[in-house]
């Protein structure tokens, strides 16, 4: 399909979040809620191994900017995950690697670590698998969570993705360990 300059919504609202692109301007509070959020990270380096790189303000804006331009251009479909009252950043997710072919997305995520235990993440997701249905048209929405990281599979499960399998020695750590990666979808 070639048709994905229809417009679609800048703003998923939920009942506590403001879910929307980066944007400029944005860098600075987003590296305040990577920093701090790091130790959290770098426990899934095979899964978020930009989160061993250091990590600064002049980075953060750069990759916001980024990130509006690849969302404007269809390419890929990063978010924040804000507070709907005082656009607090509790997160990031997206919608990721679109194969319009079929049309099917990445969903990842991670959250702020101070907000975590609240459902915000849960919220987020849940909201942006409808977005993909509804405004992108997609069939198949799947997230990649590390066997592990019980946390990530579990909001995959609360949010109603099935469980289609493991992937064995799917993803390798930095030292080279091999990491087994859950599969999870839901479709329409």
């Amino acid at each position: 399909m070639r048709d994905w300059l229809h417009d679609i919504p800048d703003v998923i609202t939920t009942e506590r979040l403001l879910i929307r692109p980066h944007k400029a301007g944005d860098g600075a509070a987003y590296f305040q809620a990577i920093v701090e959020s790091l130790d959290d990270l770098r426990q899934w380096p095979a899964a978020m191994g930009w989160a061993l790189a250091e990590q600064t303000p002049e980075g953060t804006e750069a990759f916001c900017r980024a990130c509006r331009t690849a969302f404007d251009e269809r390419q890929d479909f990063p978010l924040l995950i804000t507070l709907r009252d005082d656009q607090t950043i509790v997160g990031s997710s997206g919608l990721h690697r679109p194969d319009w072919s079929v049309p099917k997305l990445e969903i990842g995520w991670w959250g702020r670590s101070t907000y975590s235990g609240r459902g915000l993440i849960t919220e987020a997701v849940g909201a942006i698998i409808q977005f993909a249905f509804e405004h992108l048209r997609a069939r198949r929405v799947f997230a990649l969570p590390d066997d592990e990281n019980v946390a990530s599979w579990r909001i995959c499960e609360r949010v109603g993705m099935s469980y289609e399998g493991l992937l064995k020695h799917e993803r390798a750590e930095p030292d080279g360990t091999l990491r087994n990666t859950r599969l999870y979808a839901s479709t329409r």
